[in-house]
């Protein structure tokens, strides 16, 4: 993957992460430290650099779950098929633990990656 995709990437993971992490009403610290973690993880494959230092700014937009898809979509749809699924995988784990990391699965987010799932199949 070249250095434009790992940004745009990058970017995603950020907006998905806020997005499933508020979809409960509730941005906890749990949910920002895992996604901190998840892009320091990143930051071994790509420059994160401006996308950490924008991360507190993003926290103040509301994403849509539209928004999300159509990001996503315009990312993997540019992929190889097994790429694409690489990255969907990636990126559906990361939703998982995100809706999982405070203790509470709440019917939001559930529904939330049930029509995520869907609108990428």
């Amino acid at each position: 993957m070249d250095t434009a995709v790992i940004g745009k990437m990058i970017d995603l993971v950020v907006e998905t992460g806020l997005f499933f992490a508020s979809a409960d009403g509730n941005y906890s610290s749990e949910e920002k430290d895992f996604i901190n973690n998840f892009i320091d993880q990143l930051s071994q494959v790509g420059p994160v650099d401006e996308v950490k230092d924008s991360i507190e700014d993003a926290i103040n937009v509301t994403y849509s779950l539209d928004t999300i898809v159509s990001d996503t979509k315009a990312i993997v749809d540019g992929l190889v098929p097994q790429e694409r699924a690489a990255v969907l995988a990636t990126l559906e784990s990361f939703i998982k633990n995100i809706i999982e990391i405070d203790g509470k699965v709440s019917g939001p987010e559930v529904e939330a990656l049930a029509k995520w799932r869907a609108s990428l199949a």
